[in-house]
């Protein structure tokens, strides 16, 4: 099967995630509010992979028309070893009800007072990016990418790298599916 035949639940009505999910697969994903599991802010790898999963598969079972749910989860994460940073990170799991997919995107850096705001007054980035760029609902557009590289990078495209990265094992005849 092919991408353009493909259905896809994601599990968001995020405009920026539909975005990315359209611009990867070529298809208008069915988009379904669905529970992420994990914090509004997820605040380590672990935890953010562990949202877009928990989206994915709840998705699929929304949609059951679907071929596969997708889930996109933002967080950011810690790096204790080499730069002691905090990145913003964007995961992608693909799940067909057998097989589980990760794809992820740019791992950025944020801003030191960023971080520290969100650890301290216990907010999401969304709203600090929001009142730096006098906006509002960023996240559903350009979101942190935008505003901090003066918008050489959006949201959408960041979440289309790791669409494509999550679903290619589904598409390419180079990953044979596994047994059951």
């Amino acid at each position: 099967m092919n991408d353009s035949q493909l259905r896809y639940a994601l599990g968001t009505q995020n405009e920026a995630k539909r975005l990315a999910v359209q611009k990867a697969t070529g298809a208008d994903p069915i988009c379904v509010s669905v529970p992420s599991g994990v914090s509004a802010q997820p605040m380590s790898e672990k935890e953010t992979i562990a949202g877009a999963i928990n989206r994915a598969k709840a998705a699929l079972a929304a949609i059951p028309e679907a071929h596969i749910g997708l889930g996109l989860e933002g967080g950011l994460m810690y790096d204790p070893e080499f730069t002691r940073h905090w990145y913003l990170i964007s995961v992608c799991a693909a799940w067909n009800g057998s097989e589980l997919y990760l794809g992820k995107g740019l791992a950025f850096p944020i801003p030191r007072q960023a971080a520290e705001r969100i650890m301290a007054e216990g907010i999401e980035l969304n709203v600090i990016i929001d009142e730096w760029g006098q906006t509002s609902g960023s996240n559903h557009s350009g979101g942190a990418y935008a505003l901090l590289t003066d918008g050489r990078v959006n949201r959408a495209d960041v979440f289309c790298e790791a669409v494509i990265a999550a679903t290619t094992p589904f598409l390419s005849h180079l990953y044979p599916t596994e047994p059951a």
